[in-house]
């Protein structure tokens, strides 16, 4: 994400001035940005994926601001100061390259004019980083999705996961019949230099070894497929307000003695439009609040925070009262709209600053706060406040099947030995399961051969 204070001196406009003179009377959102040297309202319309971007000088639109900032934000992400922009187009769906998996939309792709065809998908309405491939990375992506998930299936809908259930139970199967019979019956012997004997000796001694990591892969991606048979939904779970310009009548630069402010926007709870400032540094809040940001109480209860909580502030509309842990309220207030539950089912609202355990980098946002209730098998849901929308929704039934493909298919239990070390671990187990097969298949080969030479042996006498 990227992100600094904004200079709110450049701000001469009120927003509900700058609305209503280009004749925009409801917004669900707005932030402010900073474009070539000017602070720009980047306003978000209800049920819109275009963002209106309105110079706070003087409340003119930027009409071509929507791809100047993309392309900006493209450019800061990727590094390259040498690389041009080809192209860039508004992305409104999930498609063939940017996946479901990758969660942010809608965002814009820009391409730039380097030999590997380099392109970022980014989201202007957080500075966010969606996905960045080249052709390298688009083609292996396309072969892991087609051979390993079975992707070209989907045209036939649900018999995909169908199929892939019913190919990782055989494979289960014939593992375990594979480990039954090098354990309990007792091979016969037979001439050494046969090259049967020699690759059944192969197949046999390669498969012990990686039966275990056999059993793993195949009953995880088992388990994994049976459960995408019930939709992920977290799409459909956000929080879209409509916000009369009329009652938007504050000036951004009046907060700039008391907050380095890096970021502006409009929450709802309870029918009080709030601020939700983020900030840039400790300015304007207590010793108290700073430690519990940075993350020092929770250090003392033995939670594990690699990275603190934003710095966030929530002031009420028109008077601008401070609301108190603003950032939790609303997490409970999300929580209870997304779940349908009351606020006195809350357990627990714990922030979360690292992806780990049951709320893996899967879900792509952070930081979140996961609130837990004691209903539907301890459900927890994982919100983004600073988006209003669900990161994630899990239950123990869904932890279930998580942890197994976490830790049996994508060999997460190896974590503390690093990613690198998980990865050779994962890459060794993977290709001691391709020799097994291909010794099996071998030794399939030449019993069909030797089949063959039988029968026609038969035939000639």
């Amino acid at each position: 994400m990227i992100s600094k204070t904004i200079d709110l001196s450049k701000v001469n406009v009120s927003l509900d001035s700058a609305l209503l003179k280009n004749k925009i009377l409801s917004i669900s959102n707005f932030r402010l940005i900073e474009l070539d040297g000017n602070v720009y309202y980047q306003i978000a319309k209800k049920g819109q994926a275009e963002l209106v971007y309105i110079n706070a000088a003087d409340a003119s639109i930027n009409h071509k601001g929507a791809e100047l900032y993309a392309g900006k934000i493209a450019s800061q992400l990727l590094g390259d100061s040498t690389a041009t922009i080809q192209t860039i187009s508004l992305v409104k769906q999930f498609d063939e390259e940017y996946l479901e998996i990758n969660r942010l939309l809608p965002v814009y792709k820009v391409v730039f004019d380097r030999a590997d065809g380099i392109r970022l998908y980014v989201d202007p309405s957080s500075d966010r980083l969606g996905l960045a491939v080249e052709n390298n990375r688009a083609m292996f992506s396309s072969l892991f999705r087609n051979f390993h998930s079975w992707k070209f299936l989907d045209h036939f809908g649900s018999f995909r996961l169908v199929a892939l259930c019913l190919l990782c139970l055989a494979a289960f199967v014939a593992t375990l019949m594979g480990i039954y019979i090098a354990f309990i019956t007792k091979s016969k012997k037979g001439n050494t230099g046969n090259s049967a004997v020699k690759y059944r000796k192969l197949h046999r001694r390669i498969a012990i070894v990686v039966s275990i990591t056999s059993l793993m892969f195949t009953f995880s991606g088992a388990y994994h497929a049976f459960a995408k048979f019930k939709p992920d939904t977290r799409q459909q779970y956000f929080i879209e307000e409509d916000y009369k310009a009329t009652e938007l009548n504050f000036k951004p630069n009046s907060l700039s003695k008391q907050y380095d402010v890096k970021n502006i926007s409009l929450i709802k709870i309870n029918n009080t439009v709030f601020l939700q400032i983020t900030c840039s540094s400790q300015k304007g809040f207590t010793k108290e609040e700073c430690c519990e940001k940075m993350g020092v109480a929770a250090a003392k209860f033995g939670m594990n925070m690699k990275s603190p909580m934003p710095m966030v502030r929530y002031l009420s509309l028109p008077n601008l009262q401070v609301l108190p842990n603003g950032d939790q309220q609303y997490a409970r207030f999300m929580a209870s709209v997304f779940s349908k539950q009351t606020d006195e089912n809350i357990i627990s609202v714990t922030p979360v600053t690292e992806f780990k355990g049951e709320y893996g980098f899967v879900n792509k946002r952070l930081p979140v706060y996961k609130v837990q209730y004691k209903m539907n098998n301890n459900e927890r849901w994982y919100v983004e406040t600073s988006s209003g929308k669900l990161a994630a929704k899990i239950n123990d039934i869904d932890l279930r099947e998580g942890l197994s493909f976490a830790m049996l298919h994508k060999f997460h239990f190896a974590d503390e030995l690093g990613k690198t070390s998980r990865d050779v671990l994962t890459i060794i187990a993977a290709l001691g399961n391709l020799l097994a097969a291909i010794a099996g298949i071998i030794l399939l080969a030449i019993w069909f051969r030797k089949k063959k030479t039988s029968v026609k042996t038969f035939a000639k006498q």
